[in-house]
């Protein structure tokens, strides 16, 4: 018969001889005489009794089973049932009743949950029968073994990078069947991790490895070891400067640099001047007051602890000093103020000609009058246009059809059409429009 698996557990076996009690006739058979189970798991611990059929003419009955690990005060059994000590975790079971031949025989099963570390102890079956003196107990009883899982690191919590380090999860006891491992680092799962074996290997081990461990089984994570710290040392990485304030130092006033670099243990730190020796300060932050021309140039810090050292990058370090410094704020105020002029000024004759070219597009677009179309003198058939070279330049090349200087003007004897007479008629009246870049002049005397 096998120790089966819970639903809700881990059950593991160490095989051994089976335990048996009385004549062929009357026997109690468990499977294993030792059983190891984890913390917080269910376990199922089974036996088969047999007994005869019938015996002096008197057909055998059972009367009673039970599961004990302790007697009272009158050396009687106390049902686990009943024990305050497994109240609502122990259930048993048995089978049917098996008869062959004279012989009879039945399975009982005796389940515990949520196994507890004080749940280790032998566990002794019963039956009882009808029978004269037809009580029978498995001798030896059935040894439950409860463990838990723990992490163990070798060679030592505590590794320098660059070590071979093995992670080990154990149990008090060895199990038969073998488990699927999962690993944790910082509650995380370890990808990779899972398989058979009980061990993670880290070679060689880099300061990401740094962290809490524990592991469990793959169908029980919730079965996990106690956490277990790793530790790594490793010497200081490459450091990183800086300055406060950022540019420019003018001259007497003070300056800090920095230093910081990843290390464990924590690093140390020394200031150097590039070309001479340690500047004579330590720490991670070096002030300079009242600086001088002289102090400036190249600095860099040597981060260091008990596992190595590392240079920083060198920090370039300009003092100026505080006329020149006067003037160069001189020079960016003027720059300002130029700028700021020419950007109003740029505004101011952007709506000058705005407004120019409102006013341009008013007067082409206003209606005539009655009047003022009888005295206008045609236009097409009796204007001349007489233009300069220079002119003609000015109007090709503008590439906004604004006219700001045009001249035209009129002789005193030109004749006009009139609206309501067909003879010529003298204007008296003078008409001239200005504009900006042409002039238009009608001669005295009209052609024929």
């Amino acid at each position: 018969m096998n120790l089966t698996t819970a639903a809700r557990g881990f059950v593991a076996f160490l095989l051994s001889l089976p335990a048996l009690q009385g004549n062929d006739d009357w026997t109690v058979t468990c499977t294993s005489s030792n059983v190891c189970s984890v913390r917080g798991s269910t376990v199922n611990i089974s036996c088969t009794f047999k007994y005869p059929e019938k015996q002096h003419d008197l057909s055998t009955t059972v009367l009673e089973t039970l599961w004990f690990t302790k007697e009272d005060r009158n050396q009687k059994p106390v049902d686990l049932l009943s024990d305050a000590d497994y109240t609502g975790r122990v259930e048993s079971s048995c089978g049917e009743i098996s008869c062959i031949g004279s012989s009879c025989n039945r399975k009982c099963t005796l389940s515990i949950r949520d196994l507890r570390q004080s749940d280790s102890d032998v566990y002794n079956f019963r039956f009882k029968t009808n029978q004269p003196g037809g009580e029978h107990t498995a001798n030896p009883g059935v040894a439950l073994t409860v463990t838990g899982l723990r992490v163990e690191v070798t060679p030592v919590a505590t590794v320098t990078e660059g070590q071979r380090v093995t992670l080990t999860c154990i149990t008090s006891c060895p199990l038969a069947d073998k488990p699927f491992y999962i690993w944790y680092q910082n509650n995380g799962p370890v990808t990779g991790s899972e398989n058979p074996e009980n061990q993670l290997v880290l070679d060689p081990v880099i300061p990401q490895h740094a962290g809490i461990y524990s592991c469990s089984f793959r169908n029980y994570p919730h079965l996990r070891s106690p956490e277990e710290t790793l530790t790594v040392q490793y010497a200081p990485q490459t450091p990183s400067v800086s300055v406060s304030p950022s540019g420019e130092v003018v001259e007497g006033s003070s300056v800090t640099l920095s230093c910081s670099s990843d290390a464990n243990p924590a690093a140390n730190y020394t200031w150097f001047k590039e070309h001479e020796d340690s500047v004579g300060e330590s720490g991670q932050n070096y002030t300079i007051t009242n600086i001088t021309s002289e102090l400036g140039g190249h600095y860099y810090c040597q981060a260091h602890n008990a596992i190595g050292r590392h240079n920083s990058t060198s920090l370039f370090i300009i003092v100026t000093d505080k006329s020149s410094s006067l003037t160069t704020v001189a020079v960016g105020t003027v720059a300002v103020l130029l700028v700021t002029m020419v950007i109003f000024l740029l505004i101011f004759l952007c709506m000058r000609r705005k407004r120019a070219s409102r006013k341009a597009c008013g007067q082409r677009g206003r209606p005539d009058t009655g009047e003022q179309v009888r005295d206008r003198k045609p236009f097409l058939t009796n204007l001349s246009f007489t233009k300069t070279h220079t002119q003609r330049e000015l109007i090709e090349e503008q590439d906004d059809i604004h006219y700001a200087s045009i001249h035209i003007s009129h002789s005193g004897n030109q004749e006009v059409p009139h609206r309501s007479a067909g003879s010529p008629v003298q204007s008296r009246q003078t008409e001239e429009v200005l504009y900006s870049l042409a002039k238009f002049i009608r001669p005295n005397t009209v052609p024929e």
